[in-house]
């Protein structure tokens, strides 16, 4: 039986999780490893400057659940620590799509699979285009995620069998809002910018300033996973490859540095 560990950055108590989690331990030895409350947007980064608290959960419904009180990419960290083998991590699904590189280096849920990617293991984050009253809460949708699960599964089952395509790190599946058995899946590159951000000025009751970042949404290239996904209604998925570097590109910067500044 396949060992898979499951993380988010939404917490224990996301529906997305909690459903994925279900169906992941009807075919592998599961482990979810997971912070113990909502940490969205908080990248690949990891707890280096405090010790971690960790408590294991024990056995409930078919997995075993640890939680911690550390980032989604600690628990990769913790999670190779305290598993052996693993054969694959997966991530989500996120209340909240993430498409486009401009969200999935914010993400949490991308950054874990990122982080299990740099380790060496194959790696899915999975997200979905939420409502706004569904972003950075613990609870994340309400939605059954029946035909999210199943799609998911299906995919996660061929990387099982199959490994990840050459040259591929890790993969980035993204739902639309309503997801359907009939809902289609392209396969998509992420766009560059899935928004635009524009400072909002207020005056709180004490009278001194604050912001907000608000975000505007693009239109994406027919090619790229904004546009599957927002303008479409499709499921987008993606190839996630994090060397992408070259030599042309190292010898494009050594030239550019034997330039003379003006």
């Amino acid at each position: 039986m396949p060992k898979i560990c499951l993380t988010n950055d939404d917490g224990p108590y996301s529906q997305g999780l909690l459903k994925l989690a279900e169906k992941l331990a009807e075919f592998s030895d599961l482990t979810v490893v997971v912070p113990e409350g909502q940490r969205s947007a908080t990248g690949k980064s990891l707890t280096l400057n405090r010790p971690l608290r960790v408590a294991d959960r024990g056995n409930t419904n078919g997995y075993k659940l640890i939680t911690h009180d550390g980032t989604p990419a600690d628990s990769v960290v913790l999670a190779v620590s305290f598993v052996k083998d693993i054969d694959l991590f997966v991530s989500g699904i996120n209340a909240g799509a993430n498409i486009g590189y401009q969200s999935m280096f914010t993400s949490g849920t991308v950054g874990a699979a990122f982080e299990a990617a740099l380790k060496g293991y194959p790696a899915i984050a999975i997200s979905q285009e939420a409502a706004p009253a569904d972003w950075f809460n613990t609870n994340g949708s309400t939605r059954n995620y029946d035909a999210e699960c199943e799609m998911a599964t299906g995919i996660i089952k061929r990387i099982l069998s199959n490994g990840l395509p050459p040259g591929i790190d890790a993969l980035n599946l993204n739902y639309p809002c309503d997801v359907i058995e009939t809902t289609p899946l392209e396969i998509t590159k992420p766009a560059r910018v899935r928004m635009t951000n524009r400072v909002i000025a207020r005056v709180d009751p004490h009278g001194r300033n604050y912001y907000w970042f608000e975000g505007v949404e693009t239109d994406g290239k027919p090619s790229d996973d904004v546009n599957a996904v927002m303008k479409m209604d499709c499921a987008s998925l993606s190839p996630i490859v994090i060397e992408s570097v070259g030599d042309k590109e190292v010898d494009l910067l050594r030239e550019f540095m034997m330039k003379e500044a003006s």
